[in-house]
């Protein structure tokens, strides 16, 4: 397969977006943002920036996609007939790489679609991808766990750093698979740098694999304090999540993201259930503390 050079953004100022587009700068990749009209992000310099409706039209996707070898989308996988309609733009464009907006928890496992049934939007945007790759278009799905420094810093992980106080759910005790985010973005660029090796399939990376209570000693040490800690059932997170989001009460997602995390089934822990391609994309493991230094002190 021909190097992918020439890659095009959908959500590229958000949380992995950023990153993302830093790595693949830095890497030497031309890079392209796709924003909708009356978007107010920016972007480095060295981003071209093409823009359409806001309901992402297909022929105006077409337009924009010819050119490019690659179409990351990461936007939120609420929608997957507009996402499945942006694969079917990438594919009528020629676009050589599909990388989806998968980046979080193992979706390959039925076990995690029955703990969080949203995620199931996530596999039904894949297995459509495969309908795509006898017109040419491959794709990579990453599995990258929790984005561990931003789940620190947003407190999103359990973990408060400004008062001290933790939430734990359960006895502590479940599995945490966790990626930085420059790491994640890193990632991609490893992805279309070995397209062959990485053609229509999932990768599975980490940084970290913890307990909460493993994190929470990481960070009373980093802090030189002694944390307040309060309990939360997994399954009481996961009730709580489904009923608000069936009120339309979008605040459910969180908990039912957590309630998963921690549930302590085998099969949120992918590196022991999947295995790493951390070596393939030249990806490393670091040690809890130094990660959680990182975030603490800067």
């Amino acid at each position: 397969m021909a190097p992918l050079k020439n890659v095009i953004i959908i959500g590229a100022s958000g949380n992995v977006g950023k990153p993302t587009v830093q790595a693949l700068l830095k890497a030497g990749f031309n890079v392209t943002a796709l924003t909708r009209k009356g978007s107010s992000a920016t972007f480095p310099s060295e981003v071209k920036v093409q823009t359409v409706e806001d309901n992402y039209p297909s022929d105006q996707l077409v337009a924009v996609f010819k050119g490019q070898d690659a179409v990351i989308n990461l936007l939120p996988p609420i929608s997957v007939e507009q996402h499945n309609s942006i694969a079917d733009a990438a594919a009528e464009a020629g676009v050589k790489r599909y990388i989806p907006s998968e980046f979080g928890s193992d979706t390959t496992s039925a076990k995690i679609i029955e703990l969080v049934p949203m995620f199931g939007n996530k596999t039904a945007i894949t297995d459509y991808l495969k309908t795509k790759e006898s017109s040419g278009l491959s794709w990579t799905a990453v599995v990258n766990g929790a984005f561990f420094d931003w789940g620190l810093h947003t407190g999103f992980l359990g973990f408060d750093l400004k008062t001290h106080t933790a939430t734990i759910f359960d006895d502590g005790e479940a599995i945490l698979n966790g990626t930085n985010l420059s790491d994640v973005g890193q990632s991609v660029v490893a992805i279309l740098s070995k397209p062959e090796e990485t053609a229509n399939k999932f990768v599975f990376i980490q940084n970290v694999k913890a307990t909460q209570n493993q994190i929470l000693g990481a960070l009373e040490k980093s802090t030189d304090k002694k944390w307040t800690v309060n309990k939360r059932s997994a399954t009481e997170a996961r009730q709580t999540g489904g009923e608000k989001l069936g009120k339309g009460d979008m605040s459910g997602i969180g908990d039912l993201i957590l309630g998963g995390v921690f549930s302590g089934e085998p099969a949120a822990d992918y590196a022991t259930t999947r295995g790493l391609t951390n070596d393939l994309l030249g990806l490393k493991e670091v040690p809890l503390q130094q990660l959680v230094d990182q975030v603490v002190k800067g």
